[in-house]
């Protein structure tokens, strides 16, 4: 039985988004059968990695956490709100 992806470490997490990059870049610049193309997009599918969280490094004890934590989870030293990514900042009218 394969383990649920939610058991997986976010190490081995992060190894699996590289490996599946790596591999989807070189599918796309090989020529390959469509039946190939299409099974390893349903394999992607179906790993749903979704992108990496975004963490940040708690000033303390250097250690990694969400980027949205309130406290550090190895610490818990109150850590400051972070401002908003730009990418994810809302936009105005044009």
């Amino acid at each position: 039985m394969v383990p649920a992806m939610s058991s997986y470490s976010d190490e081995t997490m992060a190894k699996l988004r590289v490996v599946v990059d790596v591999i989807g870049r070189e599918v796309v610049q090989s020529p390959s059968p469509p039946a190939f193309q299409a099974a390893w997009t349903e394999l992607v599918e179906l790993l749903a990695l979704g992108s990496a969280p975004e963490t940040r490094e708690c000033p303390v004890c250097h250690g990694i956490g969400m980027r949205a934590a309130s406290r550090c989870g190895r610490c818990w030293t109150a850590l400051a709100p972070l401002p908003m990514p730009s990418s994810a900042a809302p936009q105005g009218d044009a």
